[in-house]
């Protein structure tokens, strides 16, 4: 298990954090694997607040279904689309996902990972390779990929975020995603320390980089995960969110370098 020092409790006024209308006007949010469970509320959410979202996702059609959602909240900006397979793409893929970021808008305000793959629960001696391969590549390799080409824009932000959604399953057959998960938030550690000392002219972070872990919600990941669980005996999504709203909007603007969690 990995030691609760780790952690920042998550409190109550982040659980229940909303924001106000138009709180994130002209603000750029991108959000990977924005069709999943976890991404579209996130994207509807920050959509509703007056962010301008780039939904990152693999398949066409989900992100044309959440687009299109987003087009009938009332007064949301228009959104972008851009389709990225995570567990295949090459370097050079990320890199031109920002050159249309920045072609389009400029800069980057937000940067939020929540693409997840689960993989195979099982023994780690069953698990093959290819399959292993691609939940590594989706969970961890994509997000240093897509934080590293997004960086130079989240540097013309005034305000930048980023946040990175982990997990701390570490006991038997979790498998990749077990690890993969806990080795993104040392991912998310080492962005935070080699980006710490770039503060904007208050003294504060620059590019404020934390990570969730936001406990059992109720998404298409976790039924895979528990099949036998009823749908109901887990949270909604919706009641996951307000800490993820809350480091977009940076309403600590000094909170930095946290692995925040409803799980202590």
């Amino acid at each position: 298990m990995i030691s609760k020092d780790y952690y920042t409790p998550i409190t109550d006024a982040m659980r229940d954090f909303k924001l106000d209308d138009n709180a994130l006007a002209e603000r750029v949010i991108l959000i990977s694997g924005a069709s999943g469970g976890l991404g579209t509320v996130l994207s509807q959410a920050c959509a509703r607040a007056g962010a301008t979202v780039v939904l990152v996702a693999r398949k066409l059609n989900k992100l044309e279904a959440l687009y299109d959602s987003i087009e009938n909240i009332e007064g949301a900006p228009q959104p972008a689309i851009i389709t990225l397979d995570q567990a295949n793409a090459p370097e050079a893929d990320y890199q031109h996902l920002t050159q249309i970021v920045g072609g389009e808008f400029g800069r980057l305000d937000a940067l939020v990972h929540t693409a997840a793959d689960l993989g195979v629960l099982s023994p780690l001696a069953l698990i093959p390779q290819a399959d292993w391969t691609r939940v590594m590549s989706v969970n961890l390799t994509s997000a240093r990929l897509l934080t590293n080409a997004c960086i130079p824009l989240l540097k013309s932000s005034d305000n930048a975020s980023i946040t990175f959604t982990v997990d701390d399953k570490t006991s038997a057959y979790w498998g990749a995603y077990g690890v993969s998960k806990i080795a993104l938030m040392q991912l998310a550690h080492m962005v935070f320390d080699e980006t710490e000392n770039q503060t904007g002219e208050d003294g504060l972070p620059k590019i404020a980089v934390n990570a969730i872990n936001p406990g059992a919600m109720r998404t298409p990941l976790r039924r895979k995960a528990f099949p036998g669980e009823l749908e109901t005996e887990a949270p909604t999504v919706q009641s996951r969110i307000g800490p993820f709203l809350s480091l977009i909007a940076r309403h600590d603007r000094a909170l930095n370098g946290a692995t925040l969690t409803n799980e202590l």
